[in-house]
């Protein structure tokens, strides 16, 4: 009796362990792409070390400043050695039509990122895909705060669109070395 309550106690301890073990601690506030976060040092640098093709457009310089802050963190430009291109269709579509008046009540903006990661030293294009992504808007009887509206859902799309091109381009980068 006496050795199976130690032999209890002793496997009680051990799945506490296990449990402690699987557990993991990171700062809420560390930067994207830090070894705090579980990215490697490694990969960081190579996400900072692409260069993002300037933008002339507005929703194209959101999504080219997401860009860089996304892949960066916030930090400088390391030597180049990939480029990123990107080419962006938007679309705007009603969403929500009120009944018996014809009006949109609600509008959808589509954005679609065609981006291509070109290695610079050689012209290999590492990666090439297209991005989908979707933001809704309220209509409303005043212009300005539908045009504000408009640009807040192109924002947001933007930054969704950064985020999936981040991801995926860190999934080729893991996948060419």
């Amino acid at each position: 009796m006496w050795s199976s309550d130690i032999l209890r106690r002793g496997a009680l301890l051990l799945a506490v362990a296990g449990l402690v073990a699987a557990c993991q601690v990171r700062p809420v506030y560390a930067p994207t792409g830090s070894a705090a976060m579980g990215a490697s040092p490694a990969m960081a640098t190579e996400l900072a070390s692409i260069a993002v093709e300037a933008q002339t457009d507005r929703l194209g310089q959101a999504l080219m400043n997401e860009l860089i802050f996304q892949l960066r963190g916030g930090g400088a430009l390391v030597a180049p050695k990939y480029r990123l291109d990107l080419i962006l269709t938007i679309r705007v579509s009603d969403l929500a039509i009120r009944a018996r008046e014809d009006i949109p009540v609600a509008k959808l903006v589509s954005l679609t990122a065609t981006y291509t990661l070109t290695e610079i030293a050689t012209g290999r294009v590492v990666t090439s895909d297209n991005v989908y992504t979707t933001s809704s808007f309220d209509v409303s009887s005043q212009r300005y705060a539908n045009v504000r509206a408009q640009q807040d859902a192109e924002d947001r799309a933007a930054r969704a669109a950064a985020a999936d091109i981040r991801l995926r381009l860190s999934s080729a980068l893991i996948g060419k070395g």
